[in-house]
């Protein structure tokens, strides 16, 4: 067998084998999470909080009530403070400024006396 053909062979087992592998390897989901209205919804990832220490140049300090559905990441920012927390029907992971990683399993209501300084939620 020729040189070129065993190379052309190799090619195209390799393109083969790679587009296997891409096929096979599910997306990343943690792009799926959306922010919704909260309404009188039981069954959706529900936070209340507040933002502090926030430059004024970036916006106004205060309050905030925000809803999620699906799996994946909402990113809350280095000056989110969650104060409460309704799981709804979602498993949540909950990652706290110093580290820490808070597990919440689904049909959870939380109120936190001191409120926890939480950067990003993840709906499992």
């Amino acid at each position: 067998m020729s040189t070129i053909r065993k190379t052309a062979r190799s090619l195209f087992v390799l393109a083969l084998l790679a587009t296997g592998l891409s096929v096979a390897t599910p997306a990343n989901a943690s792009t799926a999470i959306n922010q919704t209205p909260c309404g009188n919804r039981g069954d959706l990832l529900h936070v209340w909080g507040h933002i502090s220490g926030r430059p004024l140049i970036e916006g106004p300090n205060g309050p905030f009530e925000v809803c999620y559905a699906n799996g994946g990441d909402a990113q809350l920012g280095n000056h989110a403070w969650i104060d409460q927390v309704s799981t709804g029907n979602n498993d949540i992971l909950m990652h706290d400024a110093n580290g820490d990683n808070v597990l919440l399993f689904r049909l959870n209501f939380r109120t936190y006396s001191q409120a926890k300084h939480i950067t990003f939620i993840k709906i499992i």
